[in-house]
């Protein structure tokens, strides 16, 4: 078959979705379909995949304490998205985070294809979630041939606006890519204890809870450090808090490659992921397990996909910084740090996208 995936964020930029969709695109083509992906027209020059369509520009907005990106074809991007669906006369349009506007509601307008839909995320704002979304998602259900979301806690905020069959299907992870990236063992030859904290730098991924247990911990254990990659409007906040209480043995590196992240994730004693709300599956966890590195985080809805009961001791209650700290400790020890990650490592094989992308397959059958 002949199949579209539809990307509504900025292709250059790292984040969860499009790693889905460039692991869903290979696999989906080893399985011997003809795969194409579509997104924004955005730093397209910085885009290493050979499939990829681009159509629209993009604005961000700050909604509910994050980012969503809103894009749109007009004039001649628009005539050329038009003529780009007549002329591959796809069998299958499949959207990832389809609400996002507007370039998937274009798509979805101007292809005859069957319609399918993964949805990835819970809106962050009250607002959105209460209102905007509802309204949404009943319009664009109407649509849909055939509905996916990633998790139980996902699936059951959409199934409120539909009785339509959901299947829910997660997240992926491709064990043979993150082998050929990640080095086999670490060659830090420090005394550090190193925690590595990755994301966008804003308030509900917890970068500041990261460095408010970082300070609680230094106090007793000098020989420890943090890695900070990734950026955001809450960088500046983020070097203050640094500056004010001068803070030492903190790096805060930006935006990082794929192959630096495996790096520094196999080179970290630990993984933090201190979320505190609106994440609706957790992969940044599934790539922490698949290097066998332990976890430490805010037991989110979203994350509670992902954990295990022997992963438990690692995760606090959103917000109860103290507890956080306190996870982190438990770490301290090589010991229960060594048992976690064997356990990470087996535990992340059942979502291996070779497994998950036949899944997928069975939906576009249907």
């Amino acid at each position: 078959m002949k199949i579209a995936l539809v990307c509504p964020y900025d292709f250059s930029r790292p984040g969860g979705v499009k790693s889905h969709i460039v692991s869903l695109s290979k696999h989906l083509t080893m399985i011997g379909h003809q795969v194409k992906i579509i997104a924004p027209n955005i730093n397209a020059n910085l885009v290493e995949e050979k499939n990829v369509h681009f159509f629209g520009k993009n604005r961000s907005v700050n909604i509910g304490g994050t980012k969503i990106d809103v894009n749109i074809a007009l004039k001649e991007e628009k005539k050329s998205l038009k003529s780009f669906l007549k002329t591959e006369s796809f069998d299958i349009i499949h959207y990832h985070t389809i609400w996002n506007p507007l370039l998937p509601f274009q798509v979805l307008r101007h292809s005859k294809a069957k319609q399918i839909a993964t949805f990835h995320d819970t809106p962050k704002s009250q607002f959105v979630g209460d209102w905007i979304m509802p309204t949404v998602a009943r319009g664009i259900f109407t649509f849909l041939d055939q509905i996916i979301s990633v998790s139980k806690s996902q699936s059951a905020y959409i199934s409120r606006f539909s009785k339509r069959k959901i299947h829910i299907i997660p997240n992926g992870i491709d064990l043979e890519e993150i082998a050929s990236l990640a080095p086999k063992k670490s060659t830090r030859n420090d005394e550090y204890f190193q925690m590595f904290f990755m994301g966008r730098l804003e308030p509900r991924k917890g970068v500041m809870h990261a460095l408010q247990a970082f300070h609680l911990l230094k106090q007793r254990y000098p020989q420890m450090k943090l890695v900070i990659a990734g950026d955001g409007d809450g960088r500046a906040e983020l070097e203050k808090f640094i500056s004010d209480l001068n803070l030492k043995d903190v790096e805060m590196l930006g935006f990082v490659s794929e192959k630096e992240k495996y790096r520094l994730l196999k080179e970290s004693d630990i993984y933090l992921a201190p979320a505190l709300y609106g994440e609706s599956f957790g992969i940044v966890l599934l790539e922490s397990m698949a290097v066998g590195t332990p976890i430490a985080g805010y037991a989110n809805s979203g994350y509670k996909n992902v954990i295990t009961e022997e992963m438990k001791i690692g995760f606090a209650e959103p917000g109860n910084l103290e507890e956080f700290a306190s996870c982190i400790e438990k770490f301290i020890p090589s010991s229960k740090r060594q048992e976690l990650s064997k356990h990470g490592l087996e535990e992340v094989k059942k979502y291996d996208w070779s497994e998950v992308s036949k899944e997928v397959n069975e939906v576009y059958l249907k």
